[in-house]
Parts: C-alpha cells; sequence; structure tokens
C-alpha cells in the first residue's frame, strides 16, 4: 500500500477534507432520508453477516482482506492511495466492500458515495453483479453500475461500478465530484 499527500499548485500540501461534514462534498440533501438509509444499511449488515456466513468466509480467503484494515485507515487519512495486487487478489470486489462496511460501522452508510472505475463496460457490469451477490443484494440497490447506455442505479446506491469513460464526462461537468465521498 502506498499513499502520499496531495500537493497544490502552490506546494503546500492539502489538508484531507472531512467528507462527512455536511459540505460541498457530502451528495445527501436530505439528512432525514440519509439516516433512515443509514439504519437500514447498519440492520442489513447485520443480516449479510449472519446470513451469508459462507459467503464471507470465501471473502476473507482473498490475499487483501488481510490488508482490510490498513487500507480503510490509509483511505480515512489520505485523499488517495495507490494499491497493487495479482489479478484475483480481491482489489476490485473487496475494497469498495470494506469501505461501504466501515462507513456503515460509523454510522455514514447512509451519506457515503464509493466509485469504482473499470476499464470496460463489461468488467463494470460484473463487477457490479459480482459484489451484489456476495452481499445477497440486486445490482441496482446499495451495489449499482453506469456504463454507456446503460445504468442500474437508485436513490440508495452506494457503491457504483463505472468505466472511466462516464467518470471523465463526470468530472468535465464536476471538477469536485461533489457528492462522491470515496
Amino acid at each position: 500500500i502506498a499513499s502520499r499527500d496531495y500537493r497544490s499548485d502552490e506546494g503546500s500540501t492539502a489538508k484531507h477534507r472531512d467528507r462527512h461534514d455536511g459540505g460541498k462534498r457530502n451528495w445527501n440533501r436530505n439528512p432525514a432520508n440519509s439516516a433512515k438509509l443509514g439504519k437500514e444499511l447498519l440492520e442489513r449488515q447485520s443480516e449479510i453477516e449472519t446470513r451469508h456466513k459462507d459467503k464471507l468466509q470465501s471473502r476473507r480467503r482473498l490475499p487483501v482482506s488481510s490488508y482490510a484494515q490498513q487500507i480503510v485507515s490509509v483511505l480515512v487519512k489520505e485523499r488517495f492511495c495507490v494499491i497493487c495486487g495479482e489479478t484475483g487478489c480481491g482489489k476490485s470486489t473487496q475494497i469498495p466492500q470494506f469501505l461501504l462496511e466501515h462507513e456503515i460501522a460509523q454510522g455514514r452508510g447512509g451519506e457515503c458515495s464509493i466509485i469504482c472505475t473499470q476499464p470496460r463496460r463489461i468488467s463494470a457490469i460484473g463487477l457490479a453483479e459480482r459484489v451484489a451477490s456476495e452481499r445477497g443484494e440486486r445490482v441496482g440497490d446499495v451495489i449499482g453500475y453506469s456504463v454507456r447506455l446503460d445504468s442500474k442505479t437508485s436513490k440508495r446506491t452506494r457503491v457504483t461500478f463505472c468505466t472511466t469513460g462516464i467518470l471523465l464526462r463526470r468530472l468535465v461537468s464536476d471538477r469536485e465530484l461533489s457528492g462522491i465521498t470515496h
């Protein structure tokens, strides 16, 4: 795991923004809905841990799972983190779930919005299906995807898998990625 301070053009170190302070990076416009969804996600997380123990066991066998706490702690402190690992180690499927589970445990599940980019549309769709399946959910609810000409997301979506083209298009209109927490 490697992380670095983000340096602004002036050379000063930019401080980590509190992504949960109600500021402009907080997507939620209705705190009551956010709190309600956060509570539902917490209940759902308990249900997942009870009902889907076999899926959790297979997730824990992936190499990246031994670094879960370290990855989350770096991403909480820093604006970005570079993670290198072998194909199939769980980078794309597990790290978004680590972040979501952390936010749910901290009582911020209803406020978070995680984007995970993939180079190809089939990868984004396949990963969304895989992660939703691991969580025992339908694609388009808490886990969704957005690719050119197709999207399965909702107001409840907290992890969105998308192509780099979709993210670049969003950056053109919103350089700060307002509403994205991770």
